[in-house]
């Protein structure tokens, strides 16, 4: 995986980037820490090192006085203590860390470590001095003895106080957490997970519901992380409610207001239809006729879409293949008048949860828009599938694919439609099918001599 690929990958994860997070706020803990110790030690050299230094010349001071008419065997006792003590301090790999030593009989020098940089200066006593021999910094510290002209001078290198040095020193303390950084990964992506649980229960809440399900959000206002979402959710679901409540009792009342005027019209057309006299009379009177069935089948269709989006019926068990036969015996008037065949084909018995009152709206939709756009002649072929499946398929037009998302809005009409209508069938259909959690398919129908037809798909979940 590239590192752009990562980086996109924790970017679009919380529960990545909360889990980076820890691990770098460990990591910048842990080199907070670090900084200090080498501080620390450094601090403590600086302070401390006189003391530390003392009792070591003190003890070099007191083999050269018990010695010092001895040269040779005090040469070689210095030899293996100068050896011991690297060893013991682990300062015979790193000669940063060497500790070399000078020391004298008045002006002889008896011994001086390998490694040292011969012959030091000195002007101090019992102080820890710095030096600058031949471009390099040292640290010395000397100390005379008070009981003979011996002398001993204890070098170290300037660069000693390092971050080596205080690994050496600390690292005791870091190497363990280093060690177990990477099996905090595990453990932290768990407790991660495990504070994420209310926001994985407040999606599925959501997830959860059904399209008409406006009630308020209750799981997410008992965290008080959750409750700003949670209140910003309800409070767009409030105003969904509203608008949708404002929108149904606008089509309500249009509708409602519509319909008286309708059927008085086309009761005083049909009587002057009986009294009509030359052709042209009739011509316009029956265009009128038309005119007052598309308004009349429009206010059906908002009333209808009301009650879609209401929910408020009543699911009960009831046959698919019957009802759909009901409605195809009610609409073969419709179906005679454009010469179009109507085709039954139920293979089983097919029993769905559904509303009736919804299911009927459905299914006059999709048979009577398949009527309408079949060319005469045609045939339109309605299956139901003992899967609990509905196709209907017709010659018509068809709907190219680059809009069949959009049919589903409500008053939208394909481009260039030659056939009246309101645009608000096929919306009243996915309207019914999403409450009853179904889902819509629209595809290629029937060839025809207009165009490839339409074929549409109801499938309701099975029990």
């Amino acid at each position: 995986m590239t590192p752009a690929a990562l980086w996109q990958r924790l970017r679009s994860s919380l529960v990545s980037r909360l889990v980076a997070a820890q691990m770098l706020t460990v990591l910048l803990l842990w080199s907070a820490a670090m900084a200090y110790f080498v501080w620390d030690t450094a601090r403590y050299d600086e302070i401390f090192e006189p003391g530390h230094m003392g009792p070591r010349a003190d003890m070099i001071l007191a083999l050269v006085d018990s010695l010092a008419d001895r040269p040779e065997q005090l040469q070689e006792v210095l030899r293996k203590l100068d050896v011991f003590q690297r060893r013991e301090n682990h300062e015979e790999d790193d000669l940063a860390l060497r500790m070399s030593m000078n020391v004298w009989l008045g002006d002889r020098l008896l011994y001086a470590s390998p490694g040292s940089p011969g012959v030091v200066p000195t002007t101090q006593q019992r102080r820890l001095e710095k030096l600058d021999i031949d471009g390099l910094p040292w640290r010395t510290y000397t100390q005379q003895s008070a009981r003979s002209a011996a002398r001993v001078t204890l070098i170290r290198s300037g660069h000693a106080v390092s971050i080596l040095f205080a690994l050496g020193e600390r690292g005791i303390l870091i190497l363990p957490l280093l060690i177990s950084l990477p099996f905090l990964v595990l453990p932290a992506w768990w407790s991660v997970r495990l504070a994420l649980r209310p926001w994985r229960r407040f999606s599925q809440e959501i997830e959860t519901r059904s399209p008409g399900d406006l009630a308020p959000l209750r799981f997410g206002s008992a965290y008080r992380e959750l409750r700003p979402v949670a209140d910003a959710v309800n409070t767009l679901l409030a105003r969904v409610a509203a608008s949708l409540a404002r929108e149904r009792s606008f089509i309500a009342d249009a509708a409602h207001e519509l319909r008286t005027p309708l059927a008085a019209m086309r009761i005083n057309v049909e009587a002057l239809q009986a009294h009509r006299g030359d052709a042209r009379d009739a011509e316009l009177l029956d265009g009128l006729v038309r005119s007052g069935e598309r308004a009349s089948r429009l206010v059906a269709q908002l009333l209808g879409l009301m009650r879609s989006d209401s929910g408020r019926a009543q699911a009960v068990r009831l046959s698919l293949d019957g009802l759909v036969q009901d409605r195809l015996a009610a609409l073969s008037g419709l179906a005679t008048q454009r010469g179009v065949e109507l085709e039954l084909v139920s293979a089983e018995r097919c029993e769905i949860e559904a509303e009736r009152e919804g299911l009927t709206s459905l299914v006059d939709n999709l048979v009577e828009n398949a009527i309408k756009y079949s060319p005469a002649g045609a045939t339109v072929s309605v299956r139901v599938g003992g899967d609990a499946t509905l196709v209907v398929e017709d010659a018509g037009p068809g709907i190219a694919a680059d809009w069949r998302e959009r049919v589903f809005d409500r008053f939208f009409r394909v481009p260039d439609q030659a056939q009246p209508g309101s645009g608000l069938g096929l919306a009243i259909v996915k309207s019914v099918a999403d409450r009853h959690g179904a889902t819509v398919e629209l595809a290629d129908g029937l060839e025809g001599p207009e165009g490839r037809g339409l074929r549409v798909t109801v499938r309701w979940p099975r029990d």
